[in-house]
């Protein structure tokens, strides 16, 4: 699975800006854009095992989906991409199109996938 070496590379990105924070890490928080072919139920279950045995076990991975946008280059729209949904599939891809007058478009957003923040419980004074 792709999400695996995704959330590799998160993890030992991560760690390393940790070292000079002490604490339990609660969840790591992560913009992914909906252009992203990525699970977010993967990328949840690889977190978990990539993650064993590191400060980040434990911790929860909270995924924010960024929707597309895009804008035309014919007739200037700006806005959110059209989306063709599929009930009896039960999935939806982002139609990059231009939704007005069906132009091409320039992806304006949803290729985004960064970690926004990471969570710490500080201990409490007195522990460590």
């Amino acid at each position: 699975m792709h999400e695996y070496s995704v959330v590799t590379e998160l993890v030992e990105a991560i760690l390393p800006r940790l070292a000079e924070h002490k604490g339990e890490v609660t969840a790591v928080y992560l913009k992914k854009g909906s252009l992203r072919i990525l699970s977010n139920r993967a990328l949840k279950n690889a977190f978990e095992v990539v993650a064993r045995g590191t400060r980040l076990e434990g911790a929860s991975l909270e995924i924010e989906t960024i929707p597309a946008r895009v804008a035309c280059r014919s007739c200037g729209f700006e806005g959110p991409a059209d989306v063709y949904e599929d009930e009896g599939y039960h999935f939806a891809v982002p139609v990059l199109t231009c939704p007005s007058c069906q132009g091409d478009v320039e992806i304006r957003a949803g290729r985004e996938l960064s970690v926004d923040r990471v969570s710490i419980q500080t201990p409490a004074a007195g522990e460590t």
